[in-house]
């Protein structure tokens, strides 16, 4: 990959450190084309995602996935923990497999449903070269799970891959490895000698307003599917058939990786540092002829202005001013959406209702959120802000405790209520199972309508950041940009 990033070495957490044999063993797999999950799992994690999606995200949007006959995997970028395959499986129907790191199904509780859902283990070259695992063991364990993978893509089912290997909080793509395409062209050939469709991997674009925040935006944006070709031998794929694991041509696996690569760079922000990319966004805004606010929308305006940054269209002068104007916004917590069409700070007299809006909603809902949602969500704030796992496990934290409330801690919570009531307010009998089950959708409201209510407090919070901002020293220079940034525009046009 000439003139491409390396690809990442993982910083190993103590969680990764951890190699359960005898639980990697005894994953559940296959080599038939059966998916190795409980499909009653994959009915409740899919309810599981809907709520935490709900909860956790202000605006979640994807675009709509293409129509294939074939398995179809999905290959994506990799800046949000567990969170970016979640949200693509979110945005898919069908039922998924992925090759994981592998503690994921070793771990108290999360191991349990990721082994449920099919999901398959991998010992990468970072456990081995720690001389946390041998390279025997290693092997083993990921023919196996690459076999399985393969087969479920064969015969139709979803994957989900991150070539780059591991998560990160770079603007830049990183280099890809070679696994998820090795196992791509398994399956093709799988599928070929099987006389099933031909599986395609489907680039997917993950787009955040910030990954790290709760109640932020998001898009899933999918690219033109890609057909696999199947390069091995009738006699190499009978291999794969019988459970044998085949290596596929290096030169078809290299190839294939960098033509997925190119694609993939152009759905990242592809700049040199975050604080460019928040200039070109800035830029965006005030080049186009009506507001932005879909995250979709800005997304595609500025590849628009980055391409004309890469052809040297935009002058040193203007992206300095952008830069600087984009660095005094989010240092205020704002961005280029707090800007009018003539380039001043927005400000709604009627903020304040938004404060009693929210803080009533909040209110109203409170009661029931912490008899049923506040105990998991104090869990996430504080596993998320102390874990060794990078700053984009705190939105994986997030997500697991609103989508872990349904499957463990509302039916305990629940319990406690019925139980309560049944003891201290005589509850019939006869009202014990209804009574059980209407909790659920009470407890899943109070969490909807407290997130609810905490946006449009936080809407109030926000125009309160404008005011100080109209305030303070910076004002002048953020206007004086915005004036040069808009003649410069002009210009160009």
């Amino acid at each position: 990959m000439d003139g491409k990033p390396e690809a990442l070495a993982p910083e190993l957490s103590s969680s990764a450190r951890r190699i359960d044999t005898s639980k990697l063993k005894s994953v559940p797999w296959d080599h038939s084309g059966k998916h190795p999950g409980s499909i009653i799992v994959w009915w409740l994690f899919r309810a599981m995602i809907s709520i935490g999606h709900r909860i956790i995200f202000r605006n979640s949007k994807a675009d709509e996935v293409p129509e294939i006959g074939g398995g179809r995997i999905s290959v994506s970028t990799h800046i949000n923990g567990l969170v970016d395959p979640l949200v693509i499986v979110h945005s898919q129907d069908r039922r998924f497999t992925a090759l994981g790191r592998h503690d994921l199904v070793t771990r108290p509780i999360l191991g349990w449903w990721t082994r449920g859902l099919g999901i398959q283990p991998i010992l990468r070259k970072a456990e081995m070269d720690e001389g946390i695992t041998n390279s025997d063991f290693a092997g083993e364990i990921n023919k196996r799970s690459m076999l399985t993978v393969s087969n479920c893509i064969s015969n139709g089912y979803s994957a989900v891959v991150f070539p780059e290997g591991t998560s990160h909080q770079d603007p830049i793509l990183h280099g890809f490895k070679t696994g998820p395409f090795r196992t791509v062209f398994a399956a093709a050939a799988l599928a070929e000698i099987r006389n099933l469709p031909q599986p395609h991997l489907q680039p997917a674009g993950l787009h955040w307003r910030n990954h790290t925040k709760f109640r932020t935006d998001h898009h899933v944006e999918y690219l033109d599917p890609i057909p696999i070709p199947n390069p091995y031998s009738q006699e190499q794929a009978q291999s794969l058939l019988n459970g044998e694991w085949v290596e596929p041509p290096k030169s078809e696996v290299i190839a294939m990786r960098d033509s997925v690569y190119s694609i993939l760079k152009e759905a990242v922000p592809d700049a040199p540092d975050w604080e460019t990319h928040r200039a070109w966004i800035l830029l965006a805004h005030r080049n186009s002829q009506a507001p932005i606010d879909d995250l979709h929308q800005e997304v595609l305006e500025t590849r628009k202005i980055r391409q004309e940054w890469r052809e040297g269209n935009i002058p040193q002068e203007l992206q300095e001013k952008a830069v600087n104007a984009a660095k005094i916004l989010h240092e205020h917590d704002l961005d280029a959406r707090d800007l009018n069409a003539e380039g001043h700070i927005i400000r709604k007299k009627t903020s304040i209702l938004y404060l009693i809006l929210g803080a009533s909603v909040m209110l109203v809902a409170m009661p029931v959120f912490t008899l049923s949602t506040f105990p998991q969500a104090i869990l996430a704030w504080w596993l998320g802000d102390r874990t060794d796992e990078g700053i984009d496990a705190r939105t994986t934290y997030h997500l697991m405790a609103a989508m872990f409330s349904l499957p463990l801690f509302w039916p305990l919570i629940a319990i406690l209520w019925t139980a309560s009531a049944f003891l201290f307010y005589n509850l019939p009998l006869q009202f014990i199972p209804l009574f059980f089950i209407v909790l659920f959708p009470i407890f899943y409201l109070a969490a909807i309508l407290m997130a609810l209510g905490y946006d449009s407090v936080n809407d109030f919070r926000r125009d309160r950041r404008r005011a100080a901002l109209i305030r303070s020293p910076s004002a002048k220079t953020l206007r004086d940009s915005i004036i040069m940034m808009d003649e410069h525009l002009v210009a160009l046009k």
